[in-house]
């Protein structure tokens, strides 16, 4: 068992940031997250999955909607009516949650309703890191035919406010829960996909918060090296990150050229890094998917593509790009990362 503080938790957000490949939230909201928890536990359990019983029943915590249509916030009463809505539909006895990916604000997925119910955390995201779509996050559930999930969601205030209790295949529930959120405020606290842990250790990604862990303790190795030193810190952490998990950096230059646009909810769009001599395109869904050089394709989800502030070394989410910024284009090859079974879902079949 892990006992988390608000140092390891921030490590935790910090990793996850990096482990967003340009997705996975802003690292401020998981902030936030982990504020409110530690507001009703002074810090929290997380157990590995080996520690469950093979039978225990744990469900993944999440939110659907896009954020770009957020207006009101989540709230305590959302998450445990979602909470309450599965337990209740459910009728097992949970053993605790996972969250659905990493990221700088899905990491912190059920951390409030751990220090609220007790229950702990499990440190076995769905896919490892941030992905941009819903079946690389359910784990190979979708290969199961006889398989029927259940999903409660809820948001909204006043006259926008929702509760969604779905039950069926993964697809059309997931579909459900999608028109909950545009239906009200833009975004839903969701409880989803029950399994045992089992099933969740061949099949999600054992340790990846622990790796998003130490990927944040080594950011914060950095930053107190380059104050220390008068060093620059993004250059501490690429070379760190190149020893650590093989980062292999692809063009140190400045974003040019980024054409982001809405489509089905996600942010997707392309940008251009450039130096003088050279210049490389990231195509993103949410997350960084492609990098080509011309017609040369150098990198490719679920490789784990970043674009890191270059003075900083701070991730910059798909987001945060802004033409003229300076920053590192690097990848960690998907062989460094923990990775869940719905990842091997195909990403080519993303873009036309």
């Amino acid at each position: 068992m892990t006992i988390l503080t608000e140092e390891n938790c921030r490590q935790a957000l910090l990793g996850g940031l990096l482990l967003g490949g340009g997705g996975g939230g802003r690292l401020a909201d998981g902030l936030r997250a982990m504020d409110d928890a530690l507001t009703y536990a002074d810090e929290l359990e997380m157990v590995d999955v080996d520690e469950l019983g093979p039978g225990d029943v744990v469900v993944t915590v999440s939110t659907a909607g896009t954020a770009s249509e957020f207006e009101e916030g989540l709230t305590i009463d959302h998450w445990m009516t979602a909470l309450n809505n599965f337990a209740e539909a459910c009728g097992r006895k949970l053993a605790g949650f996972i969250s659905c990916e990493n990221g700088g604000s899905s990491t912190a997925n059920g951390w409030i309703l751990s220090a609220l119910t007790g229950l702990p955390m499990v440190d076995a995201p769905c896919s490892g890191r941030a992905c941009p779509t819903e079946v690389m996050e359910s784990m190979g559930l979708e290969l199961l035919p006889d398989y029927e999930t259940l999903q409660t969601a809820c948001g909204g205030m006043g006259p926008r406010y929702v509760e969604t209790v779905v039950k069926g295949a993964l697809a059309t529930t997931t579909q459900v829960v999608r028109a909950s959120a545009a239906a009200g405020s833009g975004m839903v606290a969701v409880i989803r996909h029950p399994v045992n842990a089992a099933y969740l250790k061949d099949h999600a990604a054992p340790g990846a918060v622990a790796q998003a862990i130490e990927i944040g303790r080594l950011y914060e190795a950095c930053q107190r090296q380059a104050r220390e030193t008068g060093t620059e810190a993004g250059s501490l952490y690429v070379r760190a990150l190149e020893d650590r998990y093989d980062a292999r950096v692809l063009m140190r230059g400045v974003i040019s050229d980024c054409s982001p646009r809405t489509e089905g909810g996600d942010g997707v769009g392309h940008l251009d890094v450039k130096s003088a001599e050279d210049a490389i395109t990231l195509t993103f869904r949410d997350e960084f998917m492609f990098v080509n050089r011309g017609q040369e394709r150098l990198a490719t989800f679920p490789d784990l593509i970043c674009l890191l502030d270059e003075k900083t070394g701070r991730p910059v989410t798909t987001a945060e790009v802004r033409d003229g910024r300076a920053v590192c284009a690097l990848v960690i090859p998907k062989e460094r990362l923990i990775l869940g079974a719905g990842m091997t879902s195909g990403s080519e079949d993303l873009f036309d």
